[in-house]
């Protein structure tokens, strides 16, 4: 009796997780597909004269996600520009070092970055 009780206990475990669940980031699972704001900015990006050297990354600043856009040409300066999750600029003295959990989640088919 007692093996039959561990089966069912470990099936309704195995049973009850689902696949589909993914973590959700700003109340969406696809931020890159799901706010209206940044897949607007995404398409922006897309520019073709410089698509291949844009990219977003998602991170995390004072325990809130924040979207920011990088830039890989090693001939332009870039101004780093931080968006919380409805698309406001968040403003003061923020560098890319106060950033924790940096991520790539969106870069072009033609891009020529590379991220180790």
């Amino acid at each position: 009796m007692k093996k039959y009780l561990f089966f069912f206990i470990c099936s309704a475990f195995l049973l009850s997780c689902n696949e589909n669940e993914g973590p959700t980031v700003c109340g969406v699972e696809n931020p890159v597909e799901d706010l209206a704001w940044l897949k607007q900015e995404i398409e922006t990006a897309g520019v073709p004269s410089s698509s291949e050297y844009s990219y977003l990354m998602q991170a995390t600043y004072q325990g809130k996600t924040v979207f920011f856009f990088g830039f890989c040409n090693p001939l332009w300066h870039w101004a780093l520009i931080i968006r919380d999750c409805e698309g406001n600029r968040i403003a003061g003295e923020i560098s890319i070092f106060d950033l924790s959990d940096q991520k790539v989640i969106w870069k072009p088919a033609d891009s020529v970055c590379t991220f180790d």
